[in-house]
């Protein structure tokens, strides 16, 4: 190891070993001095290349982010077109989340009730029917079964009642008050349907973040390794070509 010739301040000046040398002799001793900082400092290590296999986990990685991404912006979607055309319904359809446990056995808490509007000729005992216990009071909604089907004065009376109880309820409701009859019930779509729409922002920024990392992976990845991409055309070209000839 080479020795550091360095003097302290003040040295030079008629003190210390320094005293003799001439100012081309401190220059000549700074000189040595920075060449030993250089010859003596830790040389840096180059960071070691991608491997194939690293560079193939990272494209499976980013495929799998735009995946994600994708079905965050279905989902999204599809929550956006309940949301605009609710409670006024898309396609004749209405859709409605169930809040409570009172039709446990036909509509689970947290389900996503898919109802549909019919004439009340084709109402009948034993149908669900979601309506407004108080007339165009939405925080009144509720969803019960059809127990009996009443004419009243020429107008058609419901009786309806919850599930696994005997007696009806008291209150009778006519077809005004009914918002559509049960077409189908998804089970725990309804708490999905309700996240997506709380936090609609979140998740599409969740999604776009994910867009962009998984383009940023997949360009890195065929910057070290274009070959896997050209490997991928060929399979495609050969797949297509094979399809080709099996129709030929």
């Amino acid at each position: 190891m080479l020795p550091r010739l360095s003097f302290k301040k003040g040295e030079g000046r008629g003190e210390g070993p320094a005293a003799a040398l001439s100012p081309q002799g401190q220059a000549l001793v700074e000189e040595v001095d920075l060449l030993a900082e250089e010859v003596l400092a830790p040389e840096k290590e180059e960071p070691a290349p991608m491997t194939r296999r690293q560079a193939g986990n990272m494209r499976r990685t980013a495929n799998g982010f735009y995946a994600g991404a994708v079905a965050l912006f279905l989902l999204l979607g599809v929550t956006l077109l309940l949301n605009t055309f609710w409670p006024g319904g898309v396609f004749g359809l209405r859709f409605f989340v169930e809040p409570t446990n009172a039709m446990l056995r036909q509509v689970p808490r947290g389900s996503l009730l898919v109802t549909v509007m019919r004439p009340s000729g084709k109402i009948k005992p034993g149908d669900i029917v979601t309506y407004n216990a108080r007339y165009g009071e939405p925080d009144t909604r509720l969803t019960r079964i059809v127990a009996e089907r009443l004419e009243s004065n020429g107008q058609t009376v419901f009786r309806t009642k919850r599930a696994g109880d005997a007696a009806p309820d008291s209150m009778p409701i006519t077809m005004s008050y009914i918002l559509g009859v049960k077409l189908a019930v998804l089970p725990g779509m309804g708490y999905v349907v309700s996240f997506m729409r709380d936090y609609a922002w979140g998740l599409a920024i969740l999604a776009a973040m994910l867009l962009v990392s998984a383009a940023a992976m997949r360009r890195w990845a065929n910057m070290e390794h274009p070959d896997l991409k050209k490997k991928k055309k060929r399979k495609s070209m050969k797949r297509k070509g094979r399809v080709r000839h099996a129709i030929i």
